[in-house]
C-alpha cells in the first residue's frame, strides 16, 4: 500500500477499502526512500556501469548467455543496443508476461523484487518453473504455461544481461 494512505486519520479511514485505493490512486505518491535503492534512478538505469562485462568474467561466471552490442546509436543520437536472438526474444517473453509484476526492465516493483541481480540459472529455472511465495508475494509458477516454460532460456539470458548491467532499458532491436 503505499506510504502517503498509510499515515494518521488517512489510515483508519482508508483502511477497508485500501485495495479499491490502490487501482486508482497514482503510485506516485509513494515515498518509500527504499524504492529508489530498489529499482536505481533513470540516469543509472539509461548506462550500464563502466566494465560491466569485465565485472561478470572477474566473479567467476565465464559462461554468458547472451550477446549484447550496445554501442549503437540511433537516428535520434540515442544508444541502441543489438541483441542475439535469443536475448531478444526474452525481452518479448519478459515483456509479454513478467513485466506486470516485475516492473518495466526488470527493475521490480512494490510487490515483486527486481531482477538486476545475478541470479544462478537452476534457481531461476526453479523459481519461474514451480513458482514462489516470498516476502513480498507470491509468484505463480509459470511451469505449465507453453509461452513461458519454452522460453525459459532465452528468459535468463535477457535477466542476466540486464542484471550485468550489459544491456540497456528499453526495447533491443535484434541481429539479423
Amino acid at each position: 500500500m503505499p506510504n502517503c494512505l498509510m499515515h494518521g486519520r488517512i489510515r483508519t479511514v482508508l483502511k477497508p477499502f485500501a485495495w479499491l485505493l490502490l487501482a486508482i490512486v497514482p503510485v506516485a505518491c509513494v515515498s518509500d526512500p527504499s524504492a529508489e535503492t530498489r529499482s536505481g534512478n533513470a540516469a543509472n538505469l539509461a548506462t550500464p556501469p563502466a566494465g560491466a562485462a569485465e565485472t561478470a568474467d572477474a566473479a567467476g561466471n565465464d559462461e554468458k548467455y547472451y550477446d549484447v552490442d550496445c554501442s549503437q546509436v540511433d537516428e535520434s543520437g540515442g544508444r541502441l543496443c543489438i541483441t542475439d536472438r535469443g536475448t531478444y526474444v526474452g525481452w518479448r517473453t519478459f515483456h509479454a508476461t513478467c513485466h506486470a509484476c516485475h516492473g518495466q526492465n526488470a527493475v521490480g516493483s512494490s510487490f515483486a523484487p527486481s531482477l538486476l541481480k545475478d541470479i544462478p540459472k537452476e534457481r531461476f529455472v526453479d523459481v519461474v518453473t514451480n513458482g514462489y511465495t516470498g516476502q513480498i508475494g507470491v509468484m505463480p509458477a509459470w511451469g505449465e504455461n507453453p509461452n513461458v516454460k519454452d522460453f525459459i532460456d532465452e528468459l535468463y539470458a535477457y535477466q542476466q544481461a540486464r542484471a550485468d548491467g550489459v544491456l540497456l532499458p528499453g526495447r533491443p532491436k535484434r541481429k539479423d
